[in-house]
C-alpha cells in the first residue's frame, strides 16, 4: 500500500480511519515501550515509532479494505512489534550491512561513540581543548586498528568493569584479561610515542 494514500493533507480533513486509531495510540504506546523496555531510552523511542507506523499503515490497509473492524490495538501492537524486531521498516529499505541499521543490530552489531571511550581514560579536567582534540583523533586510530575482541576488551575496562566480568564478557579467562591490559596498555603508550613496551 502507497504510504501516501494514509496520510491527510494538512488542509484535508482526517481520514475515517484516523479517529479510530488515534483512540487505539495510548495502548499501542504502551505495549511498545513494554516490549522494547530493555533499550537505551533514544533507540526505545526508535522502535515505538516504528512500531505506531506499522500498526497505522497495517490499519489503515484494513480500512481500505472494509475490514476495519478487524482491527485491535493489541494486535496491531505486536504485529509492529514483530516487524521491528525482523528489522523490517515501514516507508524504507534497510540496510543490513549500515551499522546503525535494526538488521545489523539484530545480527549482534552493536555501536558505540568513540567519544565516550576516550573520556573514560583521560582526566578532562586538565586536558586543554586541543589535547581533548588530539585524544580524540589518536584514540580512534588507534581503537580502529584493533581486533574486534580486543575492541570489547578497551570498551568494557574503560567503563570500569572488573576483570572477572570482562572474561566472562569476552569468554577468555582472568588471567589472559589481565595479560591483555598490559599489552593494550603498551600498545596505545606505543601508538601516541609515550614510552616503549613494558620487558615481558
Amino acid at each position: 500500500m502507497n504510504c501516501s494514500a494514509i496520510v491527510a493533507a494538512d488542509d484535508a480533513p482526517p481520514l475515517p480511519w484516523q479517529a479510530s486509531f488515534v483512540q487505539m495510540l495510548p495502548t499501542i504506546r504502551r505495549y511498545a515501550r513494554i516490549a522494547f523496555r530493555e533499550l537505551a531510552p533514544e533507540e526505545r523511542e526508535e522502535a515505538i515509532q516504528t512500531v505506531i507506523a506499522s500498526a497505522a499503515v497495517a490499519y489503515a490497509g484494513l480500512a481500505q479494505a472494509g475490514r476495519a473492524k478487524l482491527g485491535y490495538a493489541t494486535p496491531l501492537a505486536r504485529y509492529g512489534v514483530r516487524r521491528y524486531r525482523s528489522g523490517r521498516l515501514t516507508g524504507s529499505r534497510d540496510n543490513a550491512a549500515d551499522v546503525g541499521s535494526v538488521k545489523c543490530r539484530l545480527r549482534g552489531c552493536r555501536t558505540e561513540p568513540i567519544d565516550s571511550i576516550a573520556q573514560s581514560i583521560s582526566d578532562y579536567r586538565r586536558a586543554s581543548p586541543a589535547e581533548m582534540a588530539a585524544l580524540r583523533i589518536d584514540f580512534s586510530q588507534w581503537y580502529g586498528s584493533l581486533s574486534r575482541r580486543d575492541q570489547r576488551v578497551v570498551h568494557a575496562l574503560a567503563q570500569g568493569e572488573r576483570t572477572s566480568a570482562v572474561a566472562e564478557l569476552c569468554r577468555l579467562t582472568a588471567g589472559r584479561v589481565s595479560q591483555l591490559r598490559r599489552e593494550l596498555h603498551d600498545s596505545w603508550r606505543l601508538f601516541v610515542g609515550d614510552a616503549a613496551p613494558s620487558p615481558c
